[in-house]
């Protein structure tokens, strides 16, 4: 009689284990949900900036929702009498169909938003500091061409260069301009530090980037494959996926094979 008991027990223990995992996975889709809002908003589509946040907020997270599938999934089969657990595993099978084109459309999304975003960092990067080159050689000019100290202190102020006190102005011209001359040529060693050290970024060096997110695009969109199915269908996406890669396949040799011993013949 005792042995007869203690799988009753325990799969009653399953069943009652069920309504919490269904519970579990719901807490993982808001979680999931909550992180990506945070990134979600304000809406900027066409801001390649925006689109790389917004990739990379759906790589991070996406383990959550994949978790939270996976768990509903096993709570129906452990419910298999209860419907709501039942109709909401069949309803988020179906909405992972999405999730599963979605990652894969990432790829190239990534890919052009990183580019993008690089050649706009470069540009604005080379713009800055040949702004900074340009107002340099301006202070320079004023600072050869100023009939007084008057004069070069309206210049400097007009050029936003550096600020002269009372003591500066009392100075005698000629010793005025060297003094300001020294600052400019301190001002022309940081650009030309700043131009050594941001060197524009290459396509090359962005590749190791662009390789790890496309590699965890495509392995979310094997995950959600595996889980996804379509309506009215009880294989999942990557099952439908194989057997037509299979039936391609053995079709293709089939064919080859038949073209072979016709021409033999």
């Amino acid at each position: 009689m005792p042995p007869s008991s203690e799988p009753s027990r325990d799969g009653s223990s399953l069943l009652r284990s069920a309504p919490g995992l269904g519970v579990v996975a719901l807490v993982l889709f808001v979680l999931f949900a909550s992180l990506v809002a945070a990134v979600l908003f304000p809406l900027q589509l066409l801001d390649p900036a925006w689109q790389l946040r917004l990739a990379g907020a759906l790589i991070n997270t996406a383990p959550f929702p994949l978790l939270g599938l996976a768990l509903l999934q096993v709570a129906a089969e452990l419910g298999p009498h209860d419907p709501l657990l039942k109709n909401r595993a069949g309803a988020c099978s179906q909405l992972a169909v999405a999730a599963a084109l979605g990652f894969l459309l990432l790829l190239p999304l990534q890919t052009i938003a990183g580019l993008k975003t690089s050649r706009s960092l470069n540009t604005a990067q080379a713009a800055r500091i040949q702004g900074a080159e340009a107002k340099l050689k301006a202070l320079r000019y004023a600072v050869a061409t100023a009939a007084s100290n008057a004069d070069l202190n309206k210049q400097l102020q007009k050029l936003e260069g550096p600020a002269l006190g009372p003591a500066d102005i009392a100075q005698p011209l000629p010793l005025l301009k060297a003094q300001v001359g020294s600052v400019l040529d301190q001002a022309a060693l940081q650009i030309s530090r700043e131009r050594e050290a941001s060197q524009p970024r290459t396509r090359l060096q962005l590749l190791p980037d662009l390789l790890r997110n496309a590699l965890a695009s495509l392995a979310l969109a094997l995950g959600f494959g595996a889980l996804a199915r379509r309506p009215g269908s009880r294989r999942t996406v990557l099952q439908e996926l194989q057997s037509g890669w299979r039936r391609s396949s053995f079709g293709g040799a089939g064919r080859r094979r038949r073209g072979s011993s016709g021409s033999g013949g």
